[in-house]
């Protein structure tokens, strides 16, 4: 059910949304590779997870017919590499 009160995208919006995430879980992936845990790196990492989580709560997302699983996965590695897992 969407949220009559969620603003409206187009589908170019939508489609460059999505681009955004991706290059949320590339920087995700290629920050946990680098293996740099510093204050600069972990902040950067909180922000694209944080991005992601929101994101793919929106309603025009979440029902846009892409599978975000991709996303919240990458989400999920990144929220791990911050705990130090």
């Amino acid at each position: 059910m969407t949220n009559p009160e969620s603003p409206s995208f187009s589908p170019e919006a939508t489609a460059e949304h999505l681009r955004g995430l991706q290059d949320s879980v590339n920087l995700i992936d290629s920050l946990i590779a680098a293996g740099v845990k510093d204050a600069d790196t972990m902040d950067i990492m909180d922000r694209n997870v944080r991005h992601i989580g929101i994101m793919c709560a929106m309603d025009h997302l979440k029902n846009c017919g892409e599978d975000l699983t991709p996303f919240t996965d990458a989400a999920h590695r990144g929220a791990a590499w911050l705990a130090g897992a």
